[in-house]
């Protein structure tokens, strides 16, 4: 009955919380990370561009997960080692000289989300045969100690080389090439 009642007040004490004003206000940061994910392409229709986006993942190695050309969504992923030689050179002077084991990297998962969406004209109506593409790129790295670390990779140039792919292929689509 003592556990109910604490759970209980703890239950009130953080239903009473609330979400700071500016949580979802879109900051600097947020909006420079949005540029690097986003390309406006015109000219294109949504098949089409999805199609094109297909095509670039599969030549970057990706194997297709999901595509939902009604929605404009594409997930894929590969499979890659993630082991490091530093790491690991770093792990087995740290064992020698401690005794303590640090956990390596042994294997990555790096997974893709494309959405393509029609650009918006100043009276809220969808434009045809535009579009804005926004991709991220996550990995997720499983270590020997049976952890894992996620990140959201924010290279800049790997955003940039995946949307110059995607001109020349959505070039090469639009041409019916």
């Amino acid at each position: 009955m003592k556990k109910l009642t604490i759970l209980t007040i703890l239950l009130l004490i953080t239903s009473c919380a609330s979400t700071p004003p500016d949580a979802f206000v879109a900051t600097a940061d947020l909006q420079q990370k949005r540029q690097i994910e986003t390309r406006r392409y015109d000219g294109i229709n949504e098949i089409e561009l999805i199609s094109a986006s297909a095509n670039v993942l599969q030549d970057m190695g990706f194997n297709l997960e999901n595509s939902e050309t009604k929605l404009g969504v594409i997930t894929a992923s590969k499979e890659r080692d993630a082991t490091h030689a530093g790491e690991i050179a770093t792990a087995v002077v740290v064992a020698v000289f401690t005794g303590v084991l640090i956990p390596t990297s042994r294997d990555q998962t790096i997974r893709v989300s494309l959405v393509a969406r029609p650009v918006i004209d100043s009276k809220g109506n969808s434009m045809i045969d535009n579009h804005f593409v926004r991709v991220t790129f996550q990995r997720l790295v499983r270590r020997s100690d049976n952890s894992v670390k996620v990140e959201t990779l924010s290279d800049p140039q790997l955003y940039q080389g995946f949307f110059e792919q995607l001109s020349k292929s959505v070039f090469l689509e639009a041409q019916k090439i």
